[in-house]
């Protein structure tokens, strides 16, 4: 058993941390904007499900070098805390 240098994580810039919360607000913002546009029925229920997997999703897809089940956790996450954002708690 050889003492070598640990595994390097992958690391992910604080540009692309920022990168990644602008276009999922931006998305945010342009689906809120759409449906307050077309004055969609059930507006209130629709955002409050497609917003939170939207961000869930740019999230999941923006950070690539992070393995798979850390990118998921940090993706539920977001969507939960979107989701509880949407219900007003």
């Amino acid at each position: 058993m050889t003492a070598g240098p640990p595994d390097a994580r992958p690391a992910v810039p604080l540009r692309r941390l920022f990168l990644l919360t602008v276009v999922t607000a931006a998305i945010a913002f342009a689906f809120q904007a759409a449906l307050a546009a077309t004055g969609a029925p059930s507006a209130d229920a629709i955002s409050l499900l497609v917003i939170p997997v939207a961000a869930a999703a740019v999230i999941f897809l923006g950070l690539r070098p992070y393995p798979v089940i850390g990118r998921l956790r940090l993706a539920m996450m977001a969507a939960v805390a979107l989701f509880i954002v949407g219900l007003g708690l």
